[in-house]
């Protein structure tokens, strides 16, 4: 069975890109660094991700540079 990209509560543990949504913000893109801390600009800047309450995309986002 093929294992399909969705919305789940559960925290994304690698390192990149991952969208992100709770009750009181839309989805937006955060950066998850290799301490497991958000590395994004914004309020969620140098939270610990397993901190945040919400659903990530369980795919991660690749960012072309």
């Amino acid at each position: 069975m093929a294992n399909h990209p969705h919305w789940t509560s559960d925290t994304p543990i690698d390192t990149g890109w991952y969208w992100y949504k709770d009750r009181l913000h839309p989805a937006m893109m955060l950066r998850i660094d290799e301490h497991n801390v958000v590395d994004s600009h914004g309020e969620f800047d140098g939270t610990q991700a397993a901190d945040l309450v919400g659903d990530w995309w369980s795919a991660q986002i690749k960012v072309f540079v």
